[in-house]
């Protein structure tokens, strides 16, 4: 972060993966959210060569998350995939994932999802039926603790494929700016 004067103000300016942009106050999320949901679908270098390291294929961005309550509540253990990337992401799955993913058993498929620092956490990526919602769950916990994720954080949720062939995403996390 930089502060500069602008016109007799001072204005704190953060950049991000080479766009520069100021923080903007959280009483007006709306414009929060225009700002930070339109910059590009770019994936941190650091990320994008921990992908790399496991050999896995070229990642696909599908779509952000400002983070709720209750994808950061120990108690719930899931992460609620967001209703308008449910049908790109699933198209990015095989037929028998797909069935898998959205069978009425509830036992989904085993993914692994790199959190910013490269570590990977195993969880299942099943349909909730009771929501009609899809989730990650069994180790999301693990990811949350281990990245300090808090309400108000932005996710951004990549697809790729292992080496070989498992369904695999990778998430960079934005944290919501300090009051």
């Amino acid at each position: 972060m930089t502060t500069i004067r602008l016109f007799g103000n001072n204005i704190t300016v953060l950049r991000l993966f080479g766009v520069q942009f100021s923080p903007l106050n959280n009483n007006n999320v709306q414009q929060r959210d225009d700002r930070v949901m339109n910059m590009p679908d770019l994936l941190p270098p650091s990320l994008r060569l921990n992908i790399e390291s496991v050999r896995g294929s070229e990642p696909v961005h599908m779509g952000r998350k400002y983070l709720e309550n209750s994808d950061t509540n120990s108690s719930l253990s899931r992460f609620l995939i967001p209703a308008e990337c449910a049908t790109n992401l699933l198209q990015h799955m095989t037929e028998s994932e797909r069935e898998k993913i959205q069978s009425d058993d509830d036992k989904g498929i085993d993914i692994s999802v790199m959190d910013p620092k490269g570590d990977l956490h195993n969880m299942k990526f099943t349909e909730w039926k009771s929501l009609k919602r899809l989730v990650f769950n069994r180790g999301w916990n693990k990811l949350v603790e281990n990245n300090q994720l808090h309400k108000g954080d932005l996710l951004s949720l990549w697809h790729y494929r292992s080496f070989n062939n498992k369904p695999c995403f990778a998430v960079n996390i934005i944290p919501k700016p300090k009051q």
